[in-house]
């Protein structure tokens, strides 16, 4: 991750605030760059990648482009901005994620997180169809309360930050082959 910003611009920050002032090269970590419409529009340009366990985005931009110095454009591209929460953890992170959140893994598996009504039950594959997954609404407690057994689902806090972590694994990544031109493109604005 060392690379990630070396492609950002510098600017002279005022470190001192006073007369006269001290300046220090800093990187410009608010810049925000922006991939053409066109790119972005271009189903084509993209395909789905699930991250693996322990994955880091550094590791994913030289699996997939060949190089770490990708590692940015796999941010843009999903909208990412923090690179640690916004970036699946490993077990051993998100034990500890929650353990700082919840007190224990055991609070959080013991907490409510939330209530939840299921409109449609899931329906298994068939020789000719998919299966069709569970259907909820999130709902408040009295709602909960007056609902049949069936229709009733408790979402724990561990249940929903798994789920939530899992989610992050789901990402898009632009074809290798327009890689190098957005870099080039968006690294040339830089300058």
């Amino acid at each position: 991750m060392s690379e990630f910003f070396q492609h950002y611009p510098q600017l002279n920050y005022d470190i001192s605030g006073v007369r006269p002032v001290k300046t220090k090269k800093a990187i410009n970590i608010m810049i925000r760059s922006k991939i053409k419409t066109a790119v972005l529009d271009d189903i084509v340009a993209y395909f789905p990648y699930v991250i693996p366990e322990a994955e880091r985005p550094d590791v994913t931009a030289f699996k997939i482009y060949g190089n770490v110095k990708f590692t940015w454009l796999i941010f843009l591209i999903n909208d990412i901005h923090d690179p640690i929460y916004e970036w699946p953890l490993n077990t051993r992170e998100f034990g500890n994620f929650v353990k700082h959140k919840y007190g224990t893994q055991a609070a959080a598996k013991n907490t409510v997180h939330h209530y939840e009504e299921i409109v449609r039950a899931r329906v298994e594959a068939t020789n000719t169809s998919d299966p069709i997954p569970e259907a909820t609404i999130k709902v408040d407690k009295t709602t909960y309360d007056n609902l049949a057994a069936e229709s009733r689902k408790i979402i724990y806090c561990y249940e929903y930050e798994v789920n939530k972590n899992e989610d992050k694994r789901s990402i898009k990544l632009i074809d290798p082959s327009f890689a190098a031109g957005v870099f080039s493109e968006q690294t040339g604005k830089f300058k």
